[in-house]
């Protein structure tokens, strides 16, 4: 891919373009990678970076089952861990042992012991080393794959600490295919600007894959690309004069039900979730008592959804009246 080709529209331009068209829905378009550049390591500002990452992602990130096997669950410390330990200072490097632990807990492992690799395996990438004050030279990211190896002994070491690694130089080459759009103007959503926007996201697409490696690249932004085609098709159907406003609607929530069957990745979720959703408003509106509408609701999720699938959109908090 070359990094020297006139600058197209700005990426980010087009979705404060969507953001106006489409009231009410929030879009993701970008994975919301920052912009790193690598400089000598400055292990202070490191530490607080990878701190302060970690702490957001504790607050943001939704609470795992306690059935979910992570990260959490077979890290190794290399010292036994007391409830009240403060943060253990890597001998000679800029990062600590709980700092690293806190920022990937969260990442899912399947029966044997294999990173599951997926948004949630990115929001912790992201979290961990998407910071402009974060900046990294050849030992410090050694110094962090080594905390990684030492805390994932085996096979999920190694992955994570060689994704960790790809991350954060595909992180400092974005940054480069990023800076070749973002001093463009804003120009009015057409078809052609349509279509200059989706080829720069494919040319992203493209740069991940060298990076990351296709498998890695394609699980790692599988919400992302949809969030991305989502935004597309819905300027696509907003630019289409040829449309009725009522033909428009009608692809608009064809769209959605197909963005959600996607992101969500349960099978037939869009029908069964609305038989759920039927009966539930029943329930809410019976002349029952607070407690048993809650047990009957509970008795619903159970009988429309399995409990894997329930820990999957627990997010969605179908439980709540």
């Amino acid at each position: 891919m070359s990094t020297s080709k006139p600058a197209k529209p700005n990426l980010i331009s087009i979705t404060l373009i969507l953001a106006a068209v489409i009231a009410g829905f929030l879009i993701f378009f970008y994975d919301n990678d920052a912009h790193l550049a690598p400089s000598a390591n400055e292990e202070s500002v490191n530490e607080k970076s990878i701190n302060e990452n970690s702490n957001t992602l504790n607050n943001s990130a939704a609470s795992a089952s306690s059935s979910d096997k992570t990260v959490a669950t077979v890290w190794n410390w290399s010292t036994p861990k007391k409830a009240n330990d403060s943060d253990k200072t890597a001998p000679s490097g800029a990062f600590s042992e709980e700092a690293v632990y806190n920022a990937l807990k969260r990442v899912r492992l399947d029966a044997q012991n294999n990173i599951i690799i997926d948004h949630e395996a990115l929001i912790a990438l992201n979290e961990t080393l998407d910071n402009s004050r974060l900046q990294l030279d050849a030992q410090s990211l050694a110094d962090l794959q080594a905390i990684i190896r030492q805390g994932l002994p085996g096979q999920a070491g190694e992955d994570v600490a060689t994704i960790v690694a790809n991350f954060y130089n595909y992180l400092t080459a974005e940054k480069e295919f990023n800076a070749l759009y973002e001093n463009a103007s804003l120009p009015h959503p057409t078809e052609s600007t349509i279509e200059a926007h989706e080829e720069n996201y494919r040319e992203l697409m493209s740069l991940r894959e060298l990076y990351l490696g296709s498998d890695v690249a394609d699980q790692l932004f599988e919400t992302s690309n949809a969030n991305a085609k989502y935004m597309f098709d819905m300027l696509k159907v907003e630019q289409a004069t040829h449309l009725t406003e009522e033909e428009k609607l009608q692809q608009r929530m064809d769209i959605m039900d197909k963005h959600t069957e996607n992101t969500i990745n349960i099978t037939n979720w869009n029908s069964r979730h609305k038989a759920f959703i039927t009966a539930k408003q029943n329930i809410q509106s019976a002349a029952i008592s607070t407690a048993e509408k809650q047990a009957q609701l509970t008795e619903l999720m159970q009988q429309h959804f399995s409990a894997e699938e329930l820990n999957h959109v627990r997010h969605l908090q179908l439980d709540q009246p």
